[in-house]
């Protein structure tokens, strides 16, 4: 995701803090201990750093925690899939989620439901043993898992379909041409989404 950004916006200096105990406190349900922990992250980001803005890339986080960062936040903060949910809900009702980490699931449903304004249908392949295989370097067992979920969602017939984390994101174009329904990954939009708040900065 770095080297994404760095290559589209080569201009800008990138901090990326890192600390893989979040993913786990989200996997026990902590989402308060989570929310503390990206929220210092963040407060590190900008006195350390001198970061202007911030992007929470865990889609697991809820938005009562997001709200809970941004109340403490000493710079804009945006939520990696908060871009790609209000343009996937532009497509229509029906919404496909391809999410292979178990707790991406409803922080998903609940971005979308919210971006939307209106109640949707919400078809959600998880696919927990992609990510799995992926996190012991099995990166084409990842794929095959992958389009196999893909191809679930897109016999659903959604008008669109959103990728629940972006692990997945190298997969966008592909899945796009595969599911022949507007497909939608958070690495892009949230890149617009960090230029809309530089500019402003």
């Amino acid at each position: 995701m770095s080297r994404y950004y760095a290559a589209n916006e080569p201009g800008w200096t990138l901090v990326n803090l890192l600390d893989d105990g979040v993913m786990r406190r989200l996997d026990g349900r902590d989402t308060e201990g989570a929310a503390r922990r990206l929220a210092s992250m963040v407060s590190t980001a900008h006195q350390e750093y001198g970061a202007q803005s911030a992007l929470i890339t865990c889609s697991a986080l809820s938005a009562r925690g997001m709200g809970a960062i941004r109340a403490a936040a000493p710079v804009p903060v945006v939520k990696i899939d908060e871009p790609m949910a209000r343009a996937a809900v532009l497509e229509g009702r029906r919404i496909g989620v391809l999410a292979t980490f178990p707790a991406t699931v409803e922080t998903t449903r609940e971005l979308l439901e919210t971006a939307a304004g209106v109640p949707l249908e919400i078809q959600v392949e998880l696919a927990a043993e992609a990510l799995r295989a992926l996190l012991d370097g099995g990166e084409a067992a990842h794929d095959a898992i992958f389009f196999q979920a893909l191809d679930r969602l897109a016999a659903w017939r959604p008008d669109a379909i959103v990728l629940a984390q972006v692990s997945m994101a190298r997969l966008h174009e592909a899945a796009r041409r595969r599911a022949g329904v507007p497909v939608f990954s958070s690495l892009a939009s949230s890149l617009d989404a960090m230029r809309a708040i530089m500019r402003r900065a």
